[in-house]
Parts: C-alpha cells; sequence; structure tokens
C-alpha cells in the first residue's frame, strides 16, 4: 500500500480530482483549502462552468447512496464532486459495505470522505482501517496534521506578508505560543485583525500583538461563533468547555457574550444587506434601523475598533436570517432555563453546552420548554 500523503504548512499539491479521496487529520482549514482548489480544478475541467457539487453527512448517509451518487455524473455534463463531512461518524457496517464499492469512477466524478476536527482520534466513530485502505488503494488519504510551534510561526509570517505586512518573528510566536495557538484558522482571523489595526505601517510588533489580541472571553466567543458559522459543532463544543475548564468562566457571562456578539451579526446583517461597508458612509435610514442605545449600537462598535467590523460581516455572511432567528430563541430560551423559570435543565455548563449544539445544528432542545409543555423555542 503506498503511504499516505500529509499536509502540514499547506495543501498538497494534486487535488485529488476524479478519483477517492480521504481527508483526515485536526488541521480544518487546509481541508477547506483543499476542498477549495478541489472545486477551482473541477470548474476548469470544466470550463468554467460550476460543478455539480453535493454535500452528505456522514451521520445519515448510506453506502448505498454515496455509490449509487457516485456512479452518476453531472446531469449537464461538467464535473461532479460528493463530499460527504464528517465521514468518521458512517456506522460501521456501512463503512464497510462503502469499502467494498470503492473503485472506478465516471470521467470527471470525484468522491471526497471529510473527517471532522479531530480526525480519526479522539471520536467515538472513526473511519474504518478497511475503508481507508480501500481509498488508498483506489485514489488517495491526505491527512492534514495539527503543526507543530514552529511551522504555525512560519505559516502566519508567509500570511501576514501575503497581507503586505512583515510579521515580527518574536511576535509569531507570541502569537501562537501565548495567544491563539497553531490552529491555522484561528491564526489567519488574528493576523488578518492586526494587519487592520497597524494601517500604513510596514511591521507587525510584539507591541501590537499584546494590544490587540489580549486572551479575552471575546476573543473565544468570536472563535466559537466563527465555528458556529461553519457548524463546526465539535469546535465550537471545545471552544466552550476551555472556557468553562480552562478559564473558569461562568456560563452566565457566556450566555451574555454570545447574547452581545449575536446582536451585533444581527446588525451587520442589516448594514451588509443595504450595502453597507467598513469606511462606506451610512444612510440615515439604514441608521434609523439600529439600536440608538450607543453601547448596544454596532456602527459606534465598529467606528471604536474597525477590525471587529470585517469579522462581524463575515460571520453575518454565513448565518442566514432564520438561523439567526432561531439563535435569538435559543438564547432566550437557555436564559429562563438558568434562571428557573421554564426548562428541565439544572447544570448551567450543561445548559450553555446544549445551546451551543443547537446554535451549530439548528436542532431545537426539548429542555427548552415550560412544565406545562409550553414551547419556548419555535
Amino acid at each position: 500500500m503506498k503511504k499516505a500523503s500529509s499536509a502540514r504548512a499547506k495543501a498538497p499539491k494534486g487535488t485529488g480530482f476524479g478519483t477517492w479521496c480521504l481527508f483526515t487529520g485536526p488541521e480544518q482549514h487546509l481541508k477547506r483549502e483543499a476542498l477549495a482548489k478541489l472545486r477551482a480544478e473541477a470548474r476548469a475541467k470544466g470550463d468554467g462552468e460550476e460543478p455539480s457539487w453535493e454535500v452528505l453527512d456522514g451521520s445519515s448517509a448510506t453506502a448505498r447512496e454515496v455509490l449509487n451518487r457516485s456512479q452518476t455524473g453531472a446531469l449537464f455534463g461538467g464535473a461532479r464532486v460528493i463530499v460527504v463531512r464528517e465521514a468518521e461518524r458512517m456506522d460501521g457496517r456501512e463503512q464497510e459495505t462503502l469499502a467494498k464499492g470503492v473503485g472506478a469512477l465516471p470521467p470527471g466524478v470525484t468522491v471526497v470522505l471529510a473527517t471532522a476536527e479531530t480526525g480519526d482520534r479522539g471520536r467515538r466513530r472513526s473511519i474504518r482501517a478497511g475503508l481507508r485502505r480501500a481509498v488508498d488503494k483506489a485514489g488517495r488519504v491526505v491527512e492534514f496534521r495539527a503543526l507543530n510551534v514552529g511551522q504555525a510561526a512560519a505559516w502566519s509570517v508567509k500570511r501576514a506578508k501575503e497581507l503586505g505586512k512583515k510579521l515580527a518573528p518574536a511576535a509569531a510566536h507570541k502569537l501562537v505560543e501565548q495567544k491563539v495557538g497553531t490552529g491555522l484558522g484561528d491564526l489567519e482571523m488574528e493576523i488578518e485583525k492586526l494587519a487592520l489595526f497597524v494601517g500604513e505601517a510596514d511591521v507587525i510588533a510584539v507591541a501590537h500583538v499584546d494590544e490587540v489580541t489580549p486572551q479575552l472571553v471575546e476573543e473565544h466567543i468570536f472563535r466559537l461563533m466563527d465555528a458556529v458559522g461553519r457548524r463546526e459543532t465539535g469546535r465550537a463544543v471545545a471552544i466552550l468547555r476551555g472556557l468553562l475548564a480552562d478559564r473558569r468562566e461562568e456560563p452566565g457571562r457566556i450566555v451574555w457574550q454570545l447574547a452581545q456578539t449575536m446582536r451585533l451579526i444581527w446588525q451587520a446583517k442589516i448594514l451588509a444587506e443595504r450595502g453597507w461597508r467598513p469606511g462606506k458612509k451610512v444612510e440615515e435610514e439604514t441608521a434609523a434601523l439600529l439600536p440608538q442605545e450607543e453601547r448596544k449600537n454596532a456602527l459606534r462598535e465598529f467606528a471604536r475598533l474597525p477590525w471587529k467590523a470585517k469579522r462581524t460581516l463575515e460571520q453575518a455572511n454565513r448565518l442566514s436570517w432564520g438561523q439567526l432567528a432561531q439563535a435569538v430563541r435559543a438564547l432566550h430560551g437557555c436564559d429562563l432555563a438558568m434562571k428557573g423559570i421554564r426548562g428541565k435543565v439544572t447544570d448551567d455548563a450543561v445548559a450553555v453546552e446544549l445551546l451551543v449544539v443547537e446554535l451549530c445544528t439548528g436542532l431545537e432542545m426539548p429542555v427548552w420548554k415550560s412544565p406545562k409543555g409550553e414551547r419556548v423555542l419555535g
């Protein structure tokens, strides 16, 4: 069996177009980059036409479903890509059946099995060895391993250079070792924020990192909401547990922070849909739609902290109005449950974790009910 390729500071050169692929390992940012490159190659193979791109959920996908779809080309020709996200959540017997069916694909068809953030380790389920061997024999297995400190710092310097800034080596190491960690998604957001903060200056120094990247709850809440927007439940819950266990934050304070962030995202979505962008003057009619109280007004917050505007707009773009509405109802239901007014949850930490699961998945929690059965949500 050929040795599985690995990806550390960059995605692999080949995308795996036209074959079976297994994307595994903890570095989600590199997986997203690889999928983006795959989509670009599929578009190029189709003479610029968008490929048929289908995403299945590993928790509900069956072997028959994946195999049947893998043998069908795009309806109007061109490329077709089937992505099974959280593939490790497929039932074990389904994985065994799928392994037996892995083989030749029609021209232009690609199947990608992508594991969740922790890859094959630290989860109740994993990719079966037989399925891994089958994909490795028919196509390719790529491990997106976590970077070590040196690699993450080097990647940070490179990313800053792409933004037209020089990230001082000491500042890069401080970001990785003391502030953000080695996760590339979080590092990228922080570097973009620092680049905006220094403005016309060419260098991002340690002092800038100290000033802009304090280890505040707000930063973790932004990361949590980013995971919510990407529907990465495992990552969001891990961030929450870090806040509760490592930082010993009170569940009530976390819910309050989430509510404040949701308020900003809601307003940012209004602004974005009415054509506003950072640096652009806001029309009076649009400004009137926002809370007039200064401490609740997103525009005043963005004027005070310009780097926050871009991040909040990105989160607003990932969430639909329906998702935002459900999130607000979920926050309200969790708050009532924690205060003992309604609901069945008596442990505040459990209540917040259920809240985060609901924000990520859209599944309403039956615990947000009154003793009489009256629904708090929906």
